[in-house]
């Protein structure tokens, strides 16, 4: 009975497989490789950990009102010691120098910059398989399309990256380009951002390919505060990718609803951890703090860190909005998809030739998990090594007790709007083929129409079963509170979100949670955990509460979406328009 059962699951299986590759023939994906099927990839080469050491990513210093061009270019790079060089789109001032993370930009607070985006990709075609299903960017005549975001800044709408304004090396624009050169004010509290590709429908594969990089806005009191910095303040840039042997990004050519969208993968994840743009890379550090700047630039791919030693904690300083008012120590930090955390790491009193791993815990698809897609590869993520300074070399930096201002306090008085993350699913496979909001698409006509100056609540109500990562553009908020809430009495319509919670008619189940350690502080991203309410408190205001320096009601708009990008590529995003 048993080899019956499992003859049966066999042959299912080929049937299956024959489907998928019959279906490929038929949208001409032949061409990029073996076929490979969305979250069941071949696994990637083994590749020995902590053989690279840890790369610093090239910095460049913005001078005020003086243009720059970063450009986008077709490189090769190595990520690993034993890995052929791997074929990527990367930012740099030149193709010489681009690399893959792009510079780290630095600019001072207040200062306005120019930075001119330009695109260099010579490809006719994404070296990536793209869905020709999905609605996107797609310039007639060829090419790459990209247009650059930088995440975390208040800055017009023509500047802003906007999904529509993409343009390609031979010429061709979308119907919402005005510029590649972008202006940022910069008139924002000091912190860490990054910028990145937002190519409409496009994102999650020039992302995957290489185009991200990182950008700090510095103050004159930062710059004298104590905490460490030079040689001891370090960015890190996190992403999963898997690999073929010849050093090829292995990204999937099969969807997960293959029927609906042939390639389209619903959260595409890796099994190899890059930091810097080195497969699980190590780092030499002196007994002193460290203060690192990382971002999540996955996919997909949450990350739960934590160091494998008794006596190792993280001490928490920022967030994406800046510096927090008072450092928290943590043992564990949850970082999703786009959000930044910066943080130090005191390894002083450890003696020489200790060794601790940077590990990650987090299950994907996040909170739940599959074991095949958190494989002990994707567990790891760097490693830190203890080595004997200088005996010249002192550790000065302290850790100040009070780091940036209180947030200031904003009553709850005011209109809220309420969105449900929803997925559409095939009824014979049950197999997600789009992510929605409120049931609408980028392209549905605009429903978030705010006022300049004002104050609104955003309930977030996550009716999937995995956790979202939602940025808004243009503003910083906090999040409120976070509610437990039944989806299945939701989407039965046997209660009600508008009774309160113990009421028997609340689809309500516990009551109001204040944010978790990894929510506090100024937001422009934020998780949504499945089978909660959401809410974000937004102002729609400079991040210090004055009115924005620029006209923001002019020009293309911003967006707002799920930064969980395949999620965003397939209609989980939604334009935001601003009015006086």
């Amino acid at each position: 009975m048993a080899m019956t059962i499992q003859l049966l699951i066999v042959v299912a299986y080929a049937a299956v497989i024959h489907l998928l590759v019959v279906q490929a023939v038929e949208v001409n994906i032949s061409s990029v490789g073996p076929i490979q099927v969305c979250q069941m990839l071949s696994p990637s080469p083994r590749l020995e950990m902590f053989v690279d050491s840890l790369p610093r990513t090239p910095l460049i210093h913005l001078l005020p009102k003086t243009p720059i061009e970063i450009g986008a270019y077709k490189i090769t790079q190595k990520l690993h010691r034993d890995l052929p060089p791997t074929t990527l789109y990367a930012y740099g001032t030149s193709l010489e120098a681009a690399t893959y993370p792009g510079p780290t930009l630095v600019a001072n607070a207040d200062e306005e910059v120019i930075v001119r985006w330009t695109n260099h990709i010579p490809d006719l075609s994404h070296i990536l398989p793209v869905d020709p299903t999905i609605e996107r960017a797609n310039p007639r005549l060829g090419g790459v399309p990209i247009v650059t975001h930088l995440h975390g800044m208040e800055d017009e709408s023509f500047y802003d990256g906007n999904p529509d304004a993409w343009y390609t090396q031979f010429g061709e624009k979308g119907p919402a380009y005005v510029t590649e050169e972008y202006h940022y004010p910069n008139a924002i509290e000091p912190a860490f951002l990054w910028y990145h590709d937002h190519t409409f429908g496009l994102t999650r594969l020039n992302m995957v390919a290489g185009l991200v990089g990182t950008y700090v806005v510095k103050s004159a009191a930062e710059n004298l505060s104590p905490l460490p910095k030079g040689l001891y303040e370090i960015v890190l840039v996190l992403q999963d990718k898997q690999f073929f042997s010849d050093g090829s990004i292995n990204f999937p050519n099969i969807g997960n609803a293959a029927d609906v969208h042939p390639i389209w993968c619903v959260e595409y994840v890796g099994d190899t951890i890059l930091v810097n743009g080195k497969a699980w890379p190590f780092m030499d550090v002196f007994p002193f703090k460290y203060r690192f700047r990382l971002v999540n630039a996955a996919n997909n791919r949450f990350f739960l860190l934590s160091l494998n030693h008794p006596n190792m904690s993280f001490i928490k300083i920022g967030t994406d909005g800046g510096l927090l008012p008072r450092p928290v120590v943590q043992q564990q930090i949850r970082i999703a998809p786009a959000e930044r955390v910066d943080f130090i790491i005191d390894f002083s009193g450890l003696p020489p030739n200790t060794t601790m791993v940077l590990r990650n815990s987090a299950p994907t698809p996040f909170p739940n998990g599959v074991a095949r897609l958190t494989p002990e590869s994707a567990r790891a993520v760097m490693q830190f090594r203890v080595v004997s300074p200088p005996q010249a070399v002192k550790d000065n930096s302290l850790i100040p007790p009070i780091l940036g201002s209180e947030a200031p306090f904003i009553s709850e008085d005011f209109a809220s709007r309420r969105f449900h993350l929803l997925e559409a699913t095939n009824t014979s496979s049950n197999e997600p083929y789009a992510l929605l909001l409120n049931n609408r698409t980028y392209r549905d006509p605009p429903t978030e129409i705010v006022r300049a100056g004002s104050t609104e609540i955003w309930d977030m109500i996550n009716l999937t079963p995995v956790a979202h990562s939602m940025h808004i553009h243009l503003i910083k908020f906090h999040v409120s509170d976070q509610q437990p809430f039944s989806i299945s009495r939701f989407t039965n319509r046997t209660c009600s979100l508008a009774f309160p919670y113990p009421d028997p008619r609340s689809c309500f189940t516990g009551p109001r949670r204040p944010p978790d350690v990894d929510q506090i502080g100024w937001k422009d991203t934020a998780v949504t955990f499945p089978g909660f309410v959401t809410r974000f408190l937004i102002r729609f205001t400079t991040q210090k509460g004055l009115p924005f320096p620029f006209n923001p009601t002019i020009g293309p708009g911003y967006v707002w979406h799920c930064h969980l990008v395949d999620h965003e590529d397939n209609s989980m995003m939604r334009p935001l328009l601003v009015r006086f």
